[in-house]
């Protein structure tokens, strides 16, 4: 950098600017690209009248109000994705303690393919995968 400054005369404020406005904008680009792939929907089908889209935000609700019948489970989150045609799901959850996990996991992924494939008509779902996060804690009776 110093070689820079003597062989141009740029000052150093002036390089650093000349350096890190390029970066910027590269960073607001990949930003907005990154932003738009994860928020467009995913195409259901398509009929004689024309296609039959759902939002990924959609799904998500699906993925929670089927996760909140089951009481084991505390918190959960769904991140969908599409590949090679289709559309696979990880639930991200916390469950509560004393849960056991085969059986719940099977449940969920069970009752999560059921509400898209059955109720929504989506033919293409992949794998719904379960995650486990974490923990929460019993909460203790008042007394």
């Amino acid at each position: 950098m110093q070689s820079l400054i003597d062989k141009f005369g740029i000052q150093p404020f002036t390089l650093t600017l000349i350096i890190l406005i390029p970066l910027a904008i590269l960073f607001v680009v990949l930003v907005g690209v990154f932003l738009k792939l994860g928020k467009s929907n995913l195409l259901v089908f398509n009929n004689a009248d024309g296609k039959v889209e759902i939002s990924r935000g959609a799904i998500q609700e699906i993925i929670q109000r089927t996760c909140e019948q089951f009481v084991e489970v505390g918190r959960a989150r769904g991140d969908i994705r599409r590949s090679k045609g289709k559309i696979t799901i990880k639930v991200r959850l916390k469950l509560r303690v004393k849960t056991r996990l085969q059986d719940i996991s099977n449940e969920l992924q069970s009752q999560i393919t059921r509400a898209i494939r059955d109720d929504l008509g989506i033919e293409n779902l992949g794998e719904v995968n379960v995650i486990v996060e974490g923990f929460l804690a019993e909460t203790k009776p008042k007394a």
